[in-house]
């Protein structure tokens, strides 16, 4: 019951558990790039195609898999795996209820049971009611129910099956701000609701699956299929552009859709055959990946709303909704692959994949009256490693080429929703691991990842612009300084550019729009009594360099900078055990600006009071 992500990281490059993250990378970034939009997910370790993030409560954590973490991981991908683990899963049982004062007050109530029914079979039940306050204004509501059985039948084997929902709705749309110049919006007053009343959406996702792992001698068969569906019943999206300095815009636009649908189908069984010696180990795997889907959106009504501003509520009369037709995205993909590892414990580990896929992908535009088709026959593959020089130094690196999604056109794109076809990319690395302590490990490595860079053109139209480079150098230290003392330290320095005509002709800028230079934590978790006593201490130190604002570069977002402290305090009562989580996050009160791939501004989450009472029954 005592989810401490920073206590458990192997490293600083990105964990979660339960409502817990720490490290330098999350789900939807590692080394610049969205891993989530580029399809590089996994539960158990098998590919799946999410459509949204997992409910957190069918999820219990995620790792990062990158660099060092991905030595020997079957089929690595150049934007880095997010491995996601399934509640119903899990090892130990629980009976777990959480109450939660949020942010601002809002209201959580959590639940999680995962008890063994027989011998060989457990059941798991989990779910969340949540009252939000946002932090831009405005409030919204959600729940999650899941569910999910984990059956071992023999010794090594095991069969999971799960399924989630999530239900958001009366979720008020925020501001989405575009600077008209190289100027930064004003500071708006927090919490201020500065979005419309009937700007409500409302959304429901869906996943399922199940996972199987069935060892038979020097053979194992791992299989997985998953299903996600996430429906828009309705959704607005509020722009304020060209935004002056005084906070004020000629041009404030609301879009709303609804009746959107995305919907995949996804999933991988591998067959594995291990033979060799304690000395020299051998792994051979043959996989089969596959996914498909389609998605249905566009019909949007954009509705010009003029002259407006941020620093009022300027709330206007509910328009008449008059939606177009629907547009339909639809895809497929298999893809085969060989991988072949050979180990030799404590001196060295290479790792060889290659895989071949067949793709399409056909885009139907109703409104524009034409069809668009591609197909493609990629061929991808990658070579990584590991050699241990001494007792506790190693070095790996690595060469890994991939066929990756691009992410979706955004609201303010003029072909909104539209999904571009795959696109292949690269990453090469190189790094060293050196234990400085038997408990305290650093990890160090430079990296490159090279792709094709979309975004929207001079007419606002999302396409392909030219190539990204993302070069980094990325540095870890982790684990135990004393008993109960437990650091989690890591720093990433970025170099993001761009090249192609439009860079070269002076259209845009050299760098991504929403890219920074640096991002630096600090975790550090203390617990008295050597780490046996019920009271413990936590600090959390994030900094980010500043942030490319727009297009041409002219504008950038200002560094920021947070602090977060806490406390647990672990109790019985009765027979039940107790876990007591406060914590105040952004304690300075930092006021910064967050800016999207798109460009659109957000201002930072304030300083909040966090409150959470947990029962283990």
């Amino acid at each position: 019951m005592d989810d401490n992500a920073a206590t458990s990281a192997g490293d600083a490059f990105g964990q979660a558990i339960g409502n817990e993250r720490v490290g330098l990378y999350t789900v939807d970034d590692i080394r610049g790039f969205n891993p989530v939009d580029a399809g590089n997910t996994r539960i158990d370790g098998l590919f799946f195609a999410p459509v949204d993030r997992p409910p957190n409560r069918l999820i219990r954590g995620s790792k990062v898999r990158v660099g060092f973490s991905a030595q020997g991981y079957p089929f690595p991908a150049p934007t880095g795996i997010v491995d996601y683990e399934p509640s119903a899963s899990a090892k130990d049982e629980q009976f777990t209820i959480g109450f939660e004062r949020a942010q601002f007050g809002s209201r959580v109530l959590n639940l999680d049971l995962l008890q063994r029914v027989t011998g060989d079979l457990k059941v798991y039940l989990g779910g969340t009611l949540r009252r939000q306050n946002r932090h831009e204004g405005g409030n919204f509501k959600s729940y999650i129910a899941s569910g999910g059985l984990s059956w071992t039948p023999y010794a090594g084997a095991s069969l999971t099956a799960f399924l989630g929902r999530t239900r958001t709705y009366d979720d008020e749309a925020a501001p989405s701000i575009f600077p008209g110049g190289n100027y930064l919006p004003p500071q708006i007053r927090r919490r201020a609701m500065i979005g419309q009343s009937w700007s409500k959406r409302d959304s429901t996702q869906d996943v399922m699956g199940g996972v199987a792992r069935l060892p038979f001698g020097k053979w194992t068969l791992e299989a997985g299929l998953f299903r996600a569906e996430r429906r828009v019943e309705a959704g607005f999206t509020d722009l304020f552009l060209a935004l002056r300095p005084d906070g004020t815009t000629p041009n404030r636009i609301m879009v709303a859709d609804t009746n959107n649908l995305d919907r995949t189908l996804s999933g991988e069984a591998r067959l594995t055959r291990t033979f060799g010696t304690d000395k020299l180990a051998h792994r051979l795997i043959l996989s089969f990946r596959g996914r498909s889907g389609n998605r249905r959106f566009g019909g949007v009504q954009r509705i010009a709303l003029g002259e407006s501003s941020l620093n009022f509520a300027d709330e206007r009369p509910r328009p008449a909704f008059a939606f177009g037709p629907d547009d339909t995205d639809e895809f497929a993909q298999g893809t085969l692959g060989l991988g072949y590892t050979i180990t030799a414990p404590g001196r060295f580990l290479l790792d060889l994949g290659i895989s071949a896929s067949r793709y399409r992908k056909t885009l139907t535009f109703v409104s524009a009256g034409f069809v668009t088709s591609v197909r493609d026959r990629p061929v991808t593959g990658s070579v990584t490693g590991s050699v241990n020089l001494t007792r506790t130094l190693s070095l790996y690196g690595g060469h890994v080429r991939g066929f990756e999604e691009v992410a979706v056109a955004p609201a303010n794109a003029a072909n909104r929703g539209a999904v571009p076809p795959a696109i292949r990319t690269q990453q090469v690395d190189l790094g060293l691991r050196y234990a400085v302590t038997p408990t305290l490990s650093l990890v160090a490595g430079v990296f490159e990842i090279r792709k094709p860079y979309y975004n929207l053109d001079a007419q606002d139209f999302y396409r392909e612009l030219g190539t990204s480079s993302n070069r980094g150098v990325e540095a870890s230290l982790t684990g135990a300084l004393r008993p109960g003392l437990t650091l989690v330290l890591g720093n990433v320095l970025l170099d993001s550019r761009i090249s192609g005509e439009l860079v070269d002709s002076g259209t845009i800028g050299l760098r991504p729009i929403g890219s920074i230079r640096r991002r630096s934590i600090l975790n550090v978790d203390w617990r008295l009594g050597g780490g046996r006593g019920p009271l413990s201490f936590d600090l959390a130190a994030e900094s980010f360099s500043s942030r490319i604002g727009n297009v041409s570069n002219g504008l950038a977002a200002p560094p920021r900078e947070t602090i977060d402290l806490g406390a647990r305090y672990r109790f019985s009562l009765a027979s039940a055990r107790g876990l007591l989580r406060v914590q105040v996050a952004n304690v300075l009160h930092d006021y910064g600006w967050q800016v999207a791939a798109n460009g659109a501004f957000q201002y930072s989450v304030g300083r909040r009071f966090l409150a959470e009472l947990r029962f283990d029954l």
